[in-house]
């Protein structure tokens, strides 16, 4: 148990970060006397009044065009700087959810003396590629120079060092993972072989999820097979989706779920016989350890973390090409297998052995203890 306090802080949330920011805050309270200070805004505001943080809140505006986006950006920074220069006690600040692209909140902990993890749920620049953002350059430097300021970078997988482009920093960088799953919540309710026939995508509706390919999928999936389609999830593309699914007779068939709750997502999980995660990019998803707790099986393109949990053919399916036409060819072929089962089970047991709250503080503690005082 450390004396000194670990502050923590990210770029203001949506509500999709409330679940794994909690999970870190849970770790954290483990290792230290104090309530957590917490920085961040927005959806974060659910932890207000958390006892177990000191909680400092700072909201993001989005703005319109390239130059509000920026501005806006610099002022919430700025305000964040403000925030950890007034929190007292601290001799460690864990960034989370945006924070390689935060320069000069991570310049003011440094310039206050004081050690900072950057723990990097995902990739901000490799996030931004897929929809061409005009500001992934900037958003590429800022990571460059977070990356050279950070005491320690946290990664939930070796593979990310590669896939992100981290391989430069590969002396300071370490593996831990925030990612708890209460298997009392997360389990099979309903056998997989007394499912509807349905096939689901849950995430983000974002272009770096690759969701456009699941959905470009359908119409030859809904032609070929009765399945039975859910969307879970919201995001800039649903207005977009909408439109392709009623364009293209789809609306019988697809159920768009919007936003899931956090608990509400068992239920869920346990009516799909297949989960698709076409993501572009990721870091290790939450939803996927999820699902296989669940026995929901997936098929999921080989990208993060993900290959340290699904093996092909034995806990999951891995998704090649990642295109329409492999993603219907793929669940096609999953659906008639007969072995099923037995890989959503193999895939639950591979969960229940991997993701506990012990090994999750025991990695953590490692981490904040070896950068010293």
């Amino acid at each position: 148990m450390r004396e000194s306090t670990i502050g923590l802080l990210t770029f203001p949330i949506e509500r999709s970060g409330i679940h794994p920011t909690s999970n870190l805050i849970g770790i954290l309270s483990s290792l230290t006397r104090e309530p957590i200070p917490l920085v961040t805004g927005n959806a974060g505001r659910a932890f207000e009044n958390d006892a177990r943080v000191r909680f400092s809140g700072v909201d993001h505006a989005g703005g319109g065009s390239v130059a509000s986006r920026v501005l806006q950006n610099i002022a919430t920074q700025v305000r964040m700087a403000r925030r950890i220069r007034e929190v007292d006690g601290t001799g460690t600040w864990l960034f989370f959810f945006g924070g390689e692209v935060l320069v000069l909140p991570m310049l003011a902990a440094k310039l206050s003396g004081k050690k900072v993890i950057l723990a990097l749920p995902g990739h901000t620049p490799l996030m931004m590629a897929p929809a061409r953002d005009r500001l992934l350059l900037p958003a590429g430097i800022l990571t460059g120079i977070t990356c050279r300021l950070c005491d320690r970078i946290v990664l939930y997988s070796p593979a990310l060092v590669d896939h992100w482009g981290l391989g430069q920093y590969r002396e300071k960088i370490t593996i831990a993972r925030e990612h708890l799953l209460d298997f009392e919540a997360f389990r099979v309710k309903v056998p997989l072989d007394e499912r509807p026939m349905a096939v689901g995508y849950i995430g983000r509706l974002a272009d770096e999820k690759g969701v456009w390919n699941f959905v470009r999928a359908l119409p030859r999936l809904a032609a070929d097979t009765d399945l039975h389609f859910l969307i879970g999830g919201d995001g800039p593309l649903l207005p977009a989706i909408r439109e392709f699914i009623r364009e293209n007779g789809l609306s019988e068939r697809v159920t768009l779920a919007g936003w899931i709750r956090h608990d509400d997502l068992p239920c869920h999980l346990n009516r799909l016989r297949l989960l698709v995660m076409p993501s572009c990019t990721e870091g290790l998803p939450n939803i996927m350890l999820e699902a296989m707790a669940c026995g929901t099986p997936l098929l999921a393109a080989p990208v993060g973390a993900v290959p340290d949990f699904v093996h092909d053919g034995v806990t999951g399916f891995i998704l090649a090409p990642n295109t329409p036409e492999g993603i219907a060819a793929s669940v096609i072929d999953i659906l008639g297998r007969s072995e099923l089962t037995s890989i959503a089970e193999t895939a639950r047991k591979c969960v229940e052995q991997e993701i506990t709250y012990e090994r999750a503080v025991e990695r953590f503690a490692a981490v904040i203890e070896g950068l010293g005082d």
